[in-house]
C-alpha cells in the first residue's frame, strides 16, 4: 500500500457529503478555507497531520482509513463497540452521582 493523494481526497470528500455537509462548513469544522478543502478533495493538496487528526475525529473513522483506505478489520469493530459501551454506562453512572449531589 501507498499513499495516494488524490484517493485520500476522494475519500475525504465522500465522508463529508455522507455526513452532509458544505466544503464551506467542513472548512469551518477544521478552521481553514473552502479552497484548501476543495484543493484536498482534488489531491493537489495534502493536510497536515494536525488536520487529518481533526478530520478522523469529525467523521468518526481511522487515520489508516483517510491515508490508505483500509477498514477496520472485524475484531477492531467489536473492542470499539465494547469501549463504546463502557465508556456509555461509565457516563451514565457519572451522570447518576451528580444528579444525587
Amino acid at each position: 500500500m501507498y499513499f495516494d493523494a488524490y484517493a485520500t481526497g476522494k475519500r475525504i470528500q465522500q465522508l463529508r457529503k455522507a455526513n452532509g455537509m458544505t466544503q464551506e462548513q467542513f472548512a469551518v469544522e477544521l478552521n481553514t478555507s473552502d479552497r484548501h478543502i476543495r484543493r484536498i478533495e482534488r489531491g493537489e493538496e495534502t493536510p497536515s497531520i494536525d488536520l487529518f487528526v481533526e478530520m478522523v475525529a469529525v467523521f468518526n473513522t481511522s487515520l489508516d482509513y483517510l491515508l490508505l483506505g483500509t477498514a477496520p478489520s472485524e475484531r477492531e469493530e467489536q473492542l470499539k463497540r465494547k469501549l463504546y459501551a463502557k465508556l456509555h454506562r461509565i457516563a451514565r453512572s457519572l451522570d447518576a452521582i451528580a444528579s444525587d449531589l
